[in-house]
């Protein structure tokens, strides 16, 4: 560090009365910064923004140990949130630990309780959001320290410095970068898509083996109508459930074609299966369709929709209209939003769907959905 990259501060004990040596602070450097992955959660009207700086402490006394050290930042833009904290030290090396702060962040190298070394220089890294109207970071740092030496024993001393303010000038235009064109949407990636949830009806009155040719019909029957209504199955993401099934169905899909399409298709498809099955071997089902953001997790998809359609599908107003119409084969509901966003002026007769509340008081659901029974 040349003397206009860093900044010298007194590290003195809690009662200031013990100076336990200098420490030299390195003013931040700054350059623009890409996330590794698309940033959905990045706050609107910011940027990326990577600081770099260094430390080095002198400690008073040839024989004095620094057992560790936290570097504190703190942003005097309230509005700066971090992305990301990282670090490398001197030998020897040892393992950082970030935090982010109230407007700020922090490096803690060393153990304050332990009794290694820790090293005298580091470097600290952050990447920072901030916002597109800002020309410069500024901030105050702050270095506290733990020191140990042979004669204190187990004893040891702590010590920090005042605030060092810092500011560092951001690259001009950096605000007005290029953005780079989205990337394309994947099967799996984050979206907005249609959701299809589907039940058996009964289920549980079958034997295993009437159970297994069930769950064929249900898988045949709902594969048949994905491609009555043109949407490719190698893009479908399928959980099935038995006696169920829950597909995330693939984004840029045209709802107003799709959904009469699904309507259609499965009512065809049950129609065929159930010709020559008897009273009992038939198959019928309650059908949910609704519409969210969902993404992929690590035991299924995630997101609220996901958990709304399955609600919609298990509420009482659908399963009693299966019950008062023996001869309808499935009985579809759909969320009030794509009622008022597809079916009203569509394809499908709006006339056809009755307005329910779908209500699960011990799930803590309640929404407004639409229910409609296709006949043959």
């Amino acid at each position: 560090m040349t003397d206009s990259e860093r900044r010298v501060a007194e590290l003195r004990t809690p009662s200031r009365k013990r100076a336990l040596g200098e420490v030299t602070i390195g003013v931040p450097t700054a350059h623009p910064a890409e996330p590794d992955e698309p940033a959905l959660d990045a706050p609107a009207g910011t940027g990326l923004v990577e600081i770099r700086q260094q430390y080095a402490w002198e400690t008073a006394g040839h024989r004095a140990r620094i057992g560790a050290v936290y570097l504190i930042a703190g942003f005097s833009d309230p509005r700066v949130r971090v992305h990301e904290l990282s670090g490398t030290t001197a030998e020897p090396a040892t393992e950082m630990v970030v935090s982010e702060l109230p407007q700020g962040c922090g490096w803690l190298v060393g153990d304050p309780l332990g009794a290694s070394a820790a090293p005298r220089t580091a470097e600290v890294r952050a990447t920072l959001w901030v916002p597109l109207d800002q020309a410069e970071l500024a901030g105050v740092n702050r270095l506290d320290g733990t020191l140990l030496r042979p004669a204190w024993h187990r004893r040891r001393l702590h010590a920090g410095t005042g605030p060092v303010p810092f500011s560092v000038t951001l690259p001009s235009g950096w605000g007005q970068r290029p953005v780079p064109p989205p990337r394309p949407v994947g099967h799996r990636s984050p979206a907005v898509r249609l959701c299809m949830a589907a039940d058996t009806v009964a289920y549980g009155r079958f034997t295993t083996g009437e159970a297994a040719r069930s769950q064929e019909r249900l898988v045949e029957v709902l594969a048949k109508a994905r491609r009555a209504a043109g949407i490719p199955e190698d893009e479908v993401d399928l959980q099935p459930s038995g006696d169920g099934q829950f597909a995330i169905l693939p984004t840029g899909l045209d709802e107003t074609v799709v959904i009469p399409r699904l309507v259609e298709g499965v009512r065809t498809a049950l129609a065929t299966v159930n010709a020559d099955l008897s009273d009992r071997a038939r198959l019928r089902l309650r059908v949910a369709l609704h519409r969210g953001h969902v993404a992929p997790g690590a035991n299924g998809w995630v997101g609220a929709v996901t958990v709304a359609v399955h609600r919609l599908l298990d509420c009482a107003p659908l399963r009693a209209r299966l019950v008062q119409d023996r001869s309808a084969d499935f009985a579809l509901i759909v969320s009030d939003v794509l009622f008022g966003d597809v079916i009203v002026g569509g394809d499908l007769d709006a006339a056809a769907f009755e307005p329910v509340d779908a209500v699960l008081p011990d799930k803590a659901f309640a929404e407004r959905a639409w229910v409609h029974t296709p006949q043959l």
